[in-house]
């Protein structure tokens, strides 16, 4: 399993908005798990987790969590965040590690008390998307509403997994443009990742874990559109 990876993965299920973001949660997730094993499973989990995380899950003393809701509550204080993002991003965790070392985790589920699992493991979702009942829960759109939506927007690409468009600004406008961005989004509870190298940004829109591109995304991405023009004059499409 290697370090990276494993951020990368969680970064992208727990929709984080960067890469520095998602080792801060892997650390805060699995040091606080380790207070919750035996100092032998520390010991194996310290032997079969990237080098990076040996210290997070080297913690002295013995077993300290039993409760679910306690768990959800530390971790939420590591990572300044709410309980309920906090199991959000615990599962992302533990769903990056099933993928990297499934024995591992079957370790950890033989250890922990079945109320820490409930909150660690994210249930099934079904196969394939389908068209959403719930009023509350945006529809995926088609390939032609996609392609529809994209003739509107201002240098956006993409597909039925995301949409994306890269800006060019000087670096002194990159900053605040992000900070823009990245309120825009949470003025609309949606989520934007964002991707910043050298003089360029380049964001990325998509609903749910696997990826989905929905209406409050295309509303999102002409928001986004609206604060490229406002901050850096249009700004220009990346190369």
């Amino acid at each position: 399993m290697r370090y990276q990876d494993l951020v990368e993965s969680v970064r992208d299920q727990a929709e984080l908005d960067t890469s520095e973001r998602a080792r801060e949660s892997v650390t805060a997730v699995l040091a606080t798990v380790a207070h919750c094993v035996t100092p032998d499973m520390r010991a194996r989990m310290a032997e079969r987790l990237p080098g990076a995380l040996e210290s997070a899950v080297e913690v002295p003393g013995e077993t300290e969590i039993r409760d679910g809701d306690a768990l959800l509550i530390e971790i939420a204080r590591r990572t300044d965040d709410t309980p309920e993002r906090a199991r959000y991003v615990g599962q992302a965790v533990f769903t990056a590690l099933r993928a990297g070392d499934p024995d591992l985790v079957d370790e950890l589920r033989g250890e922990l008390h079945s109320d820490l699992m409930e909150r660690l493991e994210p249930a099934a979702e079904p196969p394939g998307r389908a068209r959403s009942v719930d009023p509350q829960v945006p529809t995926q759109l088609s390939d032609a509403d996609i392609e529809r939506a994209l003739r509107r927007l201002t240098d956006w690409t993409g597909d039925e997994n995301g949409l994306h468009r890269t800006v060019a600004l000087p670096e002194d406008r990159l900053t605040p443009l992000i900070n823009r961005v990245q309120a825009e989004a949470r003025d609309v509870n949606d989520h934007v990742r964002v991707d910043r190298a050298g003089d360029s940004v380049t964001f990325t829109l998509s609903t749910g874990r696997r990826g989905a591109v929905t209406e409050p995304d295309v509303d999102l991405a002409e928001r986004i559109d609206h604060v490229v023009a406002e901050v850096g004059s249009g700004g220009k499409p990346g190369r």
